[in-house]
């Protein structure tokens, strides 16, 4: 980010704290001039509600935009007032009042501090958005191993995913390549004859200005070699024998990871200064946020959006924010969401009340700017892990069955709250018994697995992959019109069909079949757009094979 947009961020921080002061002193003149009308809360206790309600906004929010005075007065004059309606206490009503209606001129006097916003946090993006361009590039993965009998089946399988590889056995090679050529990943053996591989990986690093992912092979997996890897910046181990759906698994993860669409984060609170402060923050370091002042628009809001994160106010009109948490915890699809708490009260007891009832953390207000983005983006990144394992069908790594029809019903609410396209795509692969029966399952695991790489390598972030059904796989594709949709499913075609498979001794190749639906007001829900375009997909079957059929028309292979 540069300094004129960090400015920028600043000079619209720095305006909303100048409006902020303005309704504080308007608020607590309004404040005073109300006690002045109910009298001794003593004798009318109920009517002073909505005040102590104002003041526990007050001290929620005035230390977020620099009057900290401020805030701690109001929640001095909150806390006293319930212990008058609690106890009683006559003799507290009239210090009450003396200091309530002395409000307006103390805070007229005070001298807000700047905001306090850290550089680094305005610097760089935490979620990096996902290009427009799909990405075409076989990435290219250096591997330092000096034993030709694990480095060169390590090559070779990463070539069956579509990886460009080079081998060094030395060190020095390897520097003086990496000098020459940036690779997208290192692979390096953590068990070298003569060299220290950790050593080298963390010296070549130093040749680049952005790290690259770092990997290991080992053949154990002691707890010192692990630290040592952790302190070297290692971001995955790969364990011997290789399993070469976890090594294209953890690749695709890293190298792909800058790329993810931003995450999606729907902020819950009633005071709109103070979700509008926290959607400025939360937006300028990459992340998407809808925010929601009424609670009961929670699940229609859950349902369009499909927030990675629930932040919610722990006081909210008509419930509280962990009771609208477990509303949202009532539905199973939302289980794994993470919800964070914002509150102004320091109560520890009311914490932790709050966290047993369906939360993961508490926020207490003055929230630090870096305490908001860290904790949202901790939880984030931990909520798109765990769904991530827990939906991938276990051969390709692409969602299951049930996960990409939940993801597109998602979709679709999301496509037509913005108005936006989307197309689907089911694609099978042609005469898949033959190559069973002829080359072998395993050989028929290699297609299925070469064919999930390829899309998850052609296709956006922001699309959707899924396996279907045994060789059938469904495509949700956001923001595509039929034609473009057309036209990337007919790439696909053909790319397919220039792969050589090897099995049974023999060499072979695949082609594949595809059906086109395109999201319209006559396709009403999920199953009908799934229907259409197994239609389409049929259609391109009796066809001959080996085509596209959508709103285009038939695409026959060249």
């Amino acid at each position: 980010m540069t300094p004129m947009a960090n400015a920028d961020i600043r000079g619209r921080l720095e305006r909303m704290r100048h409006d902020y002061g303005l309704w504080l002193g308007r608020e607590c003149a309004d404040l005073s001039a109300q006690a002045q009308e109910l009298g001794n809360p003593i004798l009318n206790g109920a009517p002073w509600e909505p005040v102590r309600e104002r003041l526990h906004r007050i001290a929620g929010s005035a230390g977020t935009f620099g009057f900290q005075e401020a805030s701690e007065i109001c929640r001095l004059l909150e806390h006293r007032l319930e212990r008058i309606l609690q106890t009683g206490a006559s003799g507290d009503a009239g210090v009450f009042l003396r200091e309530l209606d002395s409000l307006p001129a103390l805070v007229k006097s005070l001298t807000p501090e700047r905001l306090s916003i850290a550089d680094d946090l305005l610097h760089s993006p935490v979620v990096a958005r996902s290009p427009e361009v799909r990405e075409s590039r076989q990435p290219l993965i250096f591997v330092l191993d000096d034993d030709a009998t694990t480095g060169q089946p390590l090559c070779r399988m990463l070539e069956s995913f579509h990886y460009r590889t080079c081998r060094f056995s030395t060190g020095d090679a390897l520097e003086r390549a990496c000098r020459e050529q940036r690779p997208d990943a290192l692979i390096l053996d953590l068990h070298l004859e003569v060299e220290d591989g950790l050593a080298i990986g963390e010296a070549v690093q130093h040749l680049f200005d952005e790290p690259l992912p770092l990997f290991v092979t080992s053949r154990a997996q002691a707890f010192e070699d692990q630290l040592r890897a952790v302190r070297a910046g290692v971001v995955g181990i790969i364990s011997h024998p290789l399993d070469p759906i976890r090594l294209a698994d953890m690749l695709e993860t890293h190298l792909r990871r800058h790329r993810l669409p931003p995450a999606r984060v729907l902020l819950v609170d009633d005071d709109e200064m103070m979700h509008t402060y926290h959607r400025l923050l939360l937006e300028e370091v990459g992340f998407t946020v809808m925010t929601l002042s009424r609670p009961e628009e929670i699940l229609e809001a859950m349902e369009g959006f499909a927030p990675d994160v629930l932040v919610l106010d722990v006081h909210l009109p008509q419930c509280s924010g962990p009771e609208l948490a477990q509303i949202v915890r009532y539905h199973p699809r939302w289980l794994q969401v993470p919800i964070i708490y914002l509150s102004a009260a320091l109560d520890a007891g009311a914490q932790l009340e709050a966290m047993t009832k369906a939360g993961d953390d508490f926020l207490t207000k003055p929230i630090a700017p870096e305490a908001l983005v860290a904790a949202v983006t901790a939880r984030a990144r931990r909520s798109r892990e765990l769904a991530a394992a827990l939906s991938r069908d276990g051969l390709t790594g692409l969602l299951k069955h049930a996960d990409i029809k939940a993801r597109l019903q998602a979709a679709i609410a999301q496509a037509r709250r913005r108005d936006a396209s989307l197309c689907l795509a089911m694609l099978d692969i042609d005469h898949f018994k033959s190559v069973n029966d002829t080359h072998g399952h395993l050989a028929g695991d290699e297609v299925i697995r070469a064919l999930a790489n390829l899309l998850r390598r052609r296709l956006r972030e922001s699309d959707l992959i899924g396996r279907y059904g045994g060789e059938e796989f469904l495509l949700v594709l956001n923001d595509c019109e039929s034609a473009q949709a057309f036209r990337v499913l007919d790439e696909l075609r053909e790319s397919f069909a220039a792969l050589t498979f090897h099995g049974d001794d023999r060499d072979f190749q695949c082609t594949l079949s595809a059906g086109i639906a395109v999201m319209a007001p006559g396709v009403a829900g999920s199953d009908a757009l799934i229907n259409l375009a197994d239609q389409n997909l049929y259609r391109a079957k009796q066809a001959g094979r080996n085509r596209v059929i959508g709103a285009r028309g038939p695409g026959t292979p060249r």
